[in-house]
């Protein structure tokens, strides 16, 4: 059984060639998640008031068909069965029925205070939405190897605006920081985001931001023509681990249009 919202994709969530951006699709994800909680109970709103903070762990999302601006989209989510502490939710995005887009992630919740984390028993989610778990032609987890050389590329400043309400920089805000690097995005699509989330990244923290070019068959991903992985660190620890799986756009209208080039 799916939770189902249903959106318009706006002109300020596509790319220059007419693409949404990943963390917009990682937005409107968290979005029907989050309006999933608020209709069935307990809410983001619950937890958090209660001293609990609900956060994501990981998360894969594999892109079937673009999405372009003014699609109207259906996104479909559901609770899958959990283990321990780890809840785990799948999503799908459908336009006039066709899937669109898959994706699967685990979720945590901890008191706010302490850290500590709390059992999956502890929490009600009878009233959620369940079914399976997807079955994703990218890995629902990664590694990355050890030989894989990174280079720095880049530095953030964590600011106000980046933050959510836990006080950490959203999920959703990385993989549009990260895509930056690529060389040449503007003449790609992105076809797979595969992220691990380790430690927070805290109003006024600095990340230091690495990259390395991967094997194309790295983490799967039979659409992906190139693979760049990343790797964010906060006070010299990991903060996040992200895999995009990359392929040229069709056309891409950078080159068409040679004003976008300013």
């Amino acid at each position: 059984m799916r939770y189902i919202d249903n959106y318009t994709v706006i002109s300020h969530d596509v790319d220059v060639n007419d693409n949404m951006k990943p963390s917009q699709v990682f937005k409107y994800l968290q979005e029907a998640a989050m309006h999933q909680m608020w209709d069935r109970k307990p809410s983001y709103y619950d937890f958090f008031f209660e001293g609990k903070s609900f956060v994501v762990t990981r998360m894969s999302v594999e892109i079937l068909k673009q999405m372009h601006q003014y699609d109207k989209i259906e996104i479909g989510t559901w609770n899958c069965p959990a283990r321990l502490a780890t809840l785990k939710r799948c999503y799908d995005i459908r336009i006039g029925g066709e899937v669109a887009a898959r994706a699967y992630s685990e979720w945590a919740t901890a008191d706010i205070e302490t850290g500590e984390l709390y059992k999956v028993s502890d929490v009600d989610f009878s009233n959620y939405e369940k079914g399976d778990v997807l079955d994703l032609d990218i890995p629902k987890k990664f590694r990355i190897p050890k030989e894989l050389e990174f280079t720095h590329v880049g530095s953030r400043h964590i600011y106000y605006s980046d933050v959510d309400m836990n006080g950490h920089m959203n999920n959703a805000n990385y993989p549009d920081m990260l895509w930056d690097h690529i060389p040449e995005i503007e003449k790609k699509e992105v076809t797979s985001v595969n992220v691990r989330f380790m430690k927070e990244a805290r109003l006024g923290s600095d990340l230091e931001i690495f990259m390395a070019r991967a094997e194309p068959a790295f983490g799967g991903d039979p659409r992906a023509e190139e693979k760049y992985v990343f790797r964010t660190t906060v006070g010299g620890k990991t903060n996040v681990e992200m895999v995009f799986g990359v392929r040229p756009t069709p056309e891409p209208l950078w080159d068409k249009l040679p004003g976008y080039r300013g």
